[in-house]
């Protein structure tokens, strides 16, 4: 008896407790982790329904251990929404408004349906962190929802005003960026309802539409009316290197729907402190589109983009960042090894995923695909820095 009160007693010395369980454990990507959902049946139901709705449904979620009640779930996604496998977002605070999961206010859970190797997401964020562009922590999961298993989700860090003020300090307004028509950066004029429509809010009300919108659209004023000459004033309301190497970071990663996309500007964060903004990276699942994918895509149909490399300093200083990307992501094989890596982690669980909208032969041939464009993009994109700066 005296013997086993001992081994209890040391066991409850060295276990670690749930509670010092930290995010920065749910967010490593070397392990492919467990998160369990427990939501009533109808509910559940009525989420898949109205997948393209954003109704909240009260349920329990489990991850290592650790439990939390009453968590709000709700269907997210744009072009990802699914009713056989839902995108989700956890709001831990919908129900109670300071309650917190390891620190966090929100988790959402990719359903990675839009790329058959799955990995595009993952990969990319980890590489954008890696050269120190703001973007959100990632990892994989095995879902289960009420005891079944709903497939491979990457989990997701939340962009919020926690993310961005750990990353930028001071205290600042957030917006994200809602593609509702193209916008290449051109002056929408002098009222602010235009900024609103594209810019949503994440800031506490009550806020007043010239406190949130005024320095967004002396931005956009100040991308377009700035003299030639004089572009790098422009960081008085915008930080240009953040933004030189986010998009540095995209024409490597070759992002077809980023800050320089196709169709305008999409998949992005903006936090103003004061009058000048910052730029936060979302939803990479666009990125790896070819190795050999333009590193000035749609470049002069972007006001901002085109007006940077019509000034001599900013153009030479986009290409030696377009140039330290190449040079990190083959630095050691870094990217292919991080793919590979990646790969390990999530095979077993993406072959046996029921809701995937692909064949497991689609699976392989993407991560193909991936490892790829790895060994490849890096001599390409150095060729053309070289030849374009």
């Amino acid at each position: 008896m005296i013997r086993q009160v001992l081994v209890l007693a040391a066991l409850l010395i060295t276990a670690p407790p749930a509670w010092a369980q930290t995010a920065a454990e749910l967010f490593d990507d070397s392990q492919l982790h467990t998160l369990e959902i427990a939501i009533h049946t109808r509910d559940w139901a009525d989420l898949r329904e109205h997948f393209d709705q954003n109704d909240h449904y009260p349920a329990d979620i489990t991850w290592n251990g650790l439990r939390m009640r009453n968590v709000g779930v709700r269907s997210r996604g744009l072009g990802s929404r699914s009713s056989t496998k839902p995108g989700l977002e956890l709001d831990f605070g919908y129900y109670a408004a300071t309650q917190r999961f390891l620190g966090l206010r929100a988790l959402v859970l990719d359903n990675l349906v839009t790329d058959p190797s799955m990995l595009r997401e993952v990969a990319a964020t980890s590489f954008l962190r890696r050269v120190g562009v703001p973007a959100p922590r990632e990892s994989f999961a095995r879902v289960f929802v009420n005891g079944e298993f709903a497939g491979l989700y990457a989990l997701v860090e939340a962009v919020d005003r926690d993310f961005a003020q750990a990353w930028f300090g001071g205290t600042g307004l957030l917006f994200e960026f809602r593609w509702t028509l193209p916008f290449f950066e051109t002056d929408l004029g002098d009222g602010l309802e235009p900024y609103a429509a594209l810019f949503e809010s994440r800031n506490p009300a009550p806020q007043s539409t010239a406190t949130l919108y005024a320095p967004i659209r002396d931005l956009f004023h100040a991308v377009s009316s700035t003299p030639d000459g004089q572009f790098a004033a422009v960081d008085r309301h915008l930080d240009v290197n953040g933004f030189i190497r986010l998009a540095a970071a995209d024409a490597f990663l070759a992002e077809l729907d980023g800050i320089l996309g196709y169709d305008g500007m999409n998949n992005i964060y903006l936090y103003t402190i004061g009058e000048r903004s910052h730029l936060i990276a979302w939803d990479k699942d666009h990125t790896f589109i070819s190795a050999t994918y333009p590193v000035l895509a749609y470049s002069q149909e972007h006001v901002l983009m085109s007006r940077l490399l019509a000034d001599s300093g900013l153009r030479a200083t986009f290409f030696d960042a377009l140039a330290g990307m190449a040079a990190s992501g083959a630095a050691d094989g870094w990217l292919e090894g991080t793919i590979a890596r990646l790969y390990g982690v999530v095979r077993e669980a993406a072959w046996q995923d029921p809701r995937k909208p692909f064949e497991n032969a689609e699976f392989e041939q993407g991560v193909a695909e991936l490892l790829s464009f790895a060994r490849t993009r890096p001599g390409f994109v150095q060729s053309q820095a070289a030849k374009l700066r």
